[in-house]
């Protein structure tokens, strides 16, 4: 007597196409959200209060005065105000002296401002919060300026 043809799909194969198409929404949805992020700046922040300072370790001002070197391509987040523009150029931007401060002292390091930022009126005296790279020369570089 010959065999029967199964009568349709089994459970088996109803859990593995559903984990597979749960998998690719969830893949969908975590990529969205990196590509988002990388084009409107962390998006999903809802325009909120939040600080750009916030998710950057502190500089140690210690360390990046006994050899800032040692700390080139990494990005910390420093607080202070300025004392005064020490340059400017159109397509560089600004170079500002910044008497920065942290836990354990304060000294005034040079920090260059990019044209990026040139909506930005820094004057002597004002107070900020900012995210600065170190070059590869030990020259910190705003990436990000909170007022």
């Amino acid at each position: 007597m010959p065999r029967r043809a199964s009568s349709g799909v089994n459970l088996g194969q109803i859990a593995g196409i559903a984990a597979a198409i749960l998998g690719f929404v969830v893949i969908a949805a975590l990529l969205f959200r990196l590509i988002a992020g990388g084009l409107f700046g962390e998006g999903g922040d809802g325009g909120g209060s939040r600080k750009v300072t916030g998710k950057a370790a502190p500089l140690s001002l210690l360390t990046y005065r006994e050899n800032g070197n040692s700390l080139r391509g990494n990005v910390y987040r420093v607080e202070g105000k300025v004392e005064e523009t020490l340059r400017w150029t159109p397509d560089r931007g600004r170079l500002i002296s910044f008497e920065a401060h942290d836990a354990t002292e304060t000294m005034p390091v040079p920090v260059l401002v990019p044209e990026d930022f040139s909506n930005l009126n820094i004057e002597r005296g004002t107070e900020l919060g900012m995210v600065v790279r170190v070059d590869r020369d030990g020259t910190l570089i705003a990436e990000a300026i909170d007022e």
